[in-house]
């Protein structure tokens, strides 16, 4: 009876041990099934992970080349613009050099342009007339042979010629006739070859001449009225010069 009892056991038993079996494989198959979807989701995870991060790594380096390589022009452009500056510098500093050699030279030739036409007065001389005459006598003729030889001498040379009549007529009479005087020692002195351009006339009729047109031989007080008006029949002469642009400076220019 016991050794029944020993059978019934293992016989009973062999279908406990052969379930539990059956059900361990079974389960280890459950969870590889279960796994199995898991792990390929982490390795198409990882997969798109190292794609990221390799395309980050690939904008990184590229975007750090396009930054060095702006780098490296705005350095070129900074070179070039500071040469461009020290060029303009230089030709700023030598303009300015020039500027002021310039000015100085200017302001000497200045100086002798303003010395050039300093007029100074040279010659004074009365040309007398008969009454109510505009014809040169031989003394008037001489006296301006002397005045026209002096003015050619004389650089630039500038001849004024005033006219004057006596009191008596009337005073638009006298204006013409004061006129008349004076061109007739203008024309006498181009023949002489004094250009035209350097003389300058004027008729002054029977007016009181002004201080520096009074007659160079004054008049006595004593003198009688026939005496007072032959010296007011006149032509005044007045030679100024110029002075030279003689400037060793101004003579380059």
């Amino acid at each position: 009876m016991i050794k029944s009892g020993h059978s019934l056991c293992a016989w009973l038993a062999f279908p406990i041990a052969l379930s539990l079996a059956t059900s361990g494989c079974a389960t280890k198959k459950y969870v590889r099934q279960q796994v199995t979807p898991v792990h390929q989701q982490v390795a198409t995870l990882q997969k798109q992970t190292n794609d990221k991060v390799a395309y980050l790594n690939n904008k990184e380096e590229r975007d750090i080349s396009q930054v060095n390589e702006r780098i490296s022009t705005t350095d070129q452009r900074v070179n070039q613009l500071a040469d461009a500056t020290q060029q303009a510098q230089g030709t700023a500093s030598r303009a300015m050099d020039a500027a002021d050699a310039n000015s100085t030279k200017i302001t000497k030739l200045g100086e002798g342009v303003a010395n050039a036409l300093h007029y100074e007065l040279m010659e004074k001389a009365d040309v007398m007339f008969r009454f109510n005459q505009a014809t040169l006598t031989p003394d008037a003729k001489r006296a301006l042979d002397e005045i026209a030889n002096k003015a050619k001498a004389t650089p630039r040379a500038v001849v004024e010629l005033a006219g004057f009549t006596d009191p008596r007529g009337s005073k638009n009479y006298n204006f013409a006739l004061s006129r008349r005087r004076a061109e007739a020692v203008q024309r006498y002195l181009v023949q002489q070859s004094i250009p035209p351009r350097s003389i300058q006339i004027v008729g002054m009729g029977k007016d009181t001449p002004p201080p520096d047109l009074a007659p160079e031989n004054s008049v006595p007080a004593n003198a009688s009225r026939a005496e007072r008006y032959q010296a007011e029949r006149r032509v005044q002469v007045r030679l100024f010069g110029a002075g030279e642009l003689t400037d060793s400076t101004a003579s380059q220019q």
